[in-house]
């Protein structure tokens, strides 16, 4: 089959796509390469395709050879504005530097048949990174016919990403953890909210059973400290077919000592309760449907370069392999899910596809909401939480469930009666008998409660000021309460995210001015923890000095204070509620929370 036969064959999973951060530079260009002298670090691209005088096809590359953008037509006359984000470090290509250290700066080459273009620009920018631990069957190959899909994945994604391509030849669990230019260099890079896919095992030929699973753990655990999301894969199949027209042990990645690594991999996803995206089992459905012959060019061939392998990829390869790792990441409800871009078409008749041909559309993500009457769902036309108006700033792939109670502290809402009206020798109340409310058990259920790529929002600290039980809460056990729930949450692959009390309207003249507490055990939580969090408390005070809510006599029911918040100083009107939800909202963006990729 020809090359151009197998990509109309699967040309469901060959997604032409772009990539998005920000820029501005001054480039040299030879031909149809630009060069810009940056530093490392990450860029958003900008580029006019097309041609005044003639049609023209572009695609764009950038870097070791990393696709951003499969190759587009355009008509003489016609522009197209492309966008996408790109991570300029060095060595360009592979961490251990196999294929040296590349060219300085940021490169970005034209590709396609007539390949057209003007107002190359290039500015920094910092997003959300997707880290990709890995081995050749991953990387970015600056030499050769050899495409890692991580290489190829750039395409597939849309803006609001960087790939960080770590991926190395060679490379096993083992030599990740012993080489210093491998995960010791890579785990300091990442920032809380990125997510990590770990693809190893090709190179674990002769790696026992228990060290094995021993490195996963410690790769999981490692990006885990540093507030990340690891992600583990299990390999790419190899083209190996036995006479039943199945692929052969080796070909599914069992090594030499007879360990299923694949198996492996999935049963300590499921321990870690890390999320899994199955490479394998979907790499292994695409070649079996194919059947050996058809499935050849996913691999490189003698034919067409000039070396047969059965474990690397061509780049129809490297971009097909990408696609079922899209599929997966959507699949899996993780952030990046929200940065898929969706199948171009309908399935080949003759590939099997895993997943649905719109899985990223599909994906649902939950937000789950752990607070107070600031956050709750109304009872009445007044008050109205923000919780409330939160679902309304999503689109469809997105379900806000709010259990939020008027009145509770962090500990009531966990414990409700059971918290009783004594103090402990430390100053805190008692909790008989120590188990939890149901709200809590139903959001920790197995079945129906928190899911990977799920979101859990927590905003407590208005009445755990109380002194009295059974409300009142200490910092310390109210840092400790936030743990455990953020712990809950991460254990189930959900990504918690934390805020500071929502603060009331007290004006000091003509100025709002803060007057909450519980601040310090909050920021405290996250950064013990890796969680981001929403300073929701000075982000209301800073709304309502912009609004001019102050100066205020104290009637909370006439003009602008009265339409922003019920008869008191704390509670909102729907039209505060919504207000201050679109508070939160622009948060997530400007911290690059992975939901944001989800707002409207």
């Amino acid at each position: 089959m020809s090359r151009a036969g197998f990509s109309a064959r699967v040309a469901a999973l060959l997604v032409a796509g772009l990539l998005v951060s920000e820029g501005a530079a001054g480039a040299t260009t030879a031909g149809v390469d630009y060069s810009f002298n940056v530093p490392p670090g990450d860029y958003e691209v900008t580029v006019t395709l097309g041609s005044a005088s003639q049609a023209a096809q572009t695609g764009v590359q950038v870097e070791a050879l990393r696709t951003v953008l499969a190759p587009v037509n355009t008509r003489a006359g016609e522009f197209r504005r492309e966008v996408f984000d790109v991570n300029v470090r060095s060595p360009e290509s592979m961490p251990t530097g196999e294929e040296g250290t590349g060219t300085p700066g940021l490169q970005v080459h034209l590709t396609g048949s007539h390949p057209a273009a003007s107002n190359v620009s290039v500015k920094p920018v910092r997003r959300p990174r997707l880290f990709v631990v890995s081995d050749s069957t991953a990387s970015d190959w600056l030499n050769g016919p050899k495409r890692g899909w991580a290489q190829e994945l750039p395409q597939l994604l849309k803006p609001g990403i960087v790939v960080a391509n770590y991926a190395d030849s060679g490379e096993s669990t083992v030599s990740w953890l012993s080489n210093p230019r491998l995960f010791a260099t890579v785990q300091p890079l990442i920032q809380p909210g990125d997510e990590v896919l770990i693809q190893l095992a090709h190179n674990d030929k002769t790696t026992p059973e228990a060290t094995f699973r021993a490195n996963l753990g410690k790769l999981v655990d490692g990006v885990r400290r540093r507030g990340g999301l690891p992600v583990l894969v299990t390999p790419p199949v190899r083209h190996l077919f036995g006479t039943n027209g199945k692929l052969t042990p080796t070909g599914l990645v069992v090594n030499t000592l007879g360990v299923n690594l694949p198996a492996v991999i999935r049963d300590v996803a499921g321990k870690l309760g890390t999320p899994l995206v199955d490479l394998t089992a979907r790499s292994q459905a695409l070649l079996e449907k194919l059947g050996e012959s058809a499935s050849w060019p996913i691999y490189l061939t003698t034919q067409h370069d000039g070396v047969q392998d059965s474990t690397h990829f061509s780049e129809y390869g490297g971009t097909v392999m990408a696609g079922l790792v899209t599929q997966g990441i959507a699949d899996a409800h993780l952030p990046a899910a929200a940065f898929v871009k969706t199948s171009a078409g309908a399935a080949p008749d003759c590939a099997t596809q895993p997943a649905t041909p719109h899985a990223a559309a599909a994906a649902t993500v939950k937000v789950w909401l752990a607070g107070d009457s600031t956050m709750a769902d109304p009872k009445s036309s007044c008050p109205v939480g923000w919780g409330a108006r939160f679902d309304a700033l999503f689109t469809d792939q997105v379900t806000v469930v709010n259990k939020a109670v008027s009145g509770r502290s962090i500990q009531t809402w966990l414990y409700e009666s059971n918290v009783t009206g004594t103090k402990n020798s430390a100053g805190e109340c008692v909790v008989s008998p120590n188990a939890f409310a149901q709200r809590w058990r139903d959001m920790l259920d197995p079945a129906n409660g928190m899911h990977t790529g799920d979101y859990l929002f927590i905003q407590f600290g208005i009445n755990d000021s109380d002194r009295n039980c059974p409300r009142h809460v200490g910092p310390a056990r109210y840092q400790s309460l936030l743990t455990t729930m953020v712990d809950a949450a991460k254990s189930r692959g959900a990504h918690p995210v934390l805020l500071t009390p929502v603060a009331a309207i007290t004006c000091s003249g003509n100025t709002a001015v803060g007057n909450r507490g519980f601040l310090a055990p909050t920021t405290a939580a996250g950064t013990a923890t890796g969680t981001p969090v929403i300073d929701l408390h000075k982000l209301s005070y800073t709304l309502y000095n912009t609004l001019k809510l102050c100066p205020n006599n104290g009637d909370y029911t006439k003009g602008a204070v009265g339409a922003f918040f019920c008869n008191d100083h704390t509670h909102f009107e729907a039209a505060g509620a919504d207000r201050i939800a679109r508070v939160v909202a622009k948060a997530l963006r400007d911290q690059k929370i992975g939901l944001a990729g989800y707002l409207k």
